[in-house]
């Protein structure tokens, strides 16, 4: 049974994802967008981010930038994770109906 909140949008991109761990130090990673909602987005990185972390988030080819918290992350290959974020603030609605109309 799926119980999200939003239909989820399939769009593949370059994202880039800052973070402050535990230790203190800032990390940036560049990851794929696999899909999107209004709420949140999916992406795979190649570094695991412990959820609740608070990231810095930028899809370029959509002009996003923003914050958004991790809800999870798991393992997808040796070196690739697969996680789950809450968007901080919503995706204009025109963006999504840009994305939904792309071939």
């Amino acid at each position: 049974m799926n119980t999200r909140r939003n239909q989820r949008t399939s769009f593949h991109c370059v994202v880039r994802v800052t973070w402050t761990d535990g230790h203190g130090s800032s990390n940036l990673a560049r990851g794929t967008c696999k899909d999107i909602s209004e709420n949140g987005i999916c992406l795979k990185l190649p570094s695991a981010i412990p959820a609740g972390t608070y990231v810095g988030l930028s899809v370029e080819p959509l002009g996003l930038k923003g914050s958004a918290s991790v809800r999870h992350t798991a393992r997808d290959g040796v070196a690739t994770f697969t996680l789950g974020l809450e968007l901080s603030q919503p995706v204009p609605a025109r963006v999504l109906a840009g994305i939904e109309a792309l071939p």
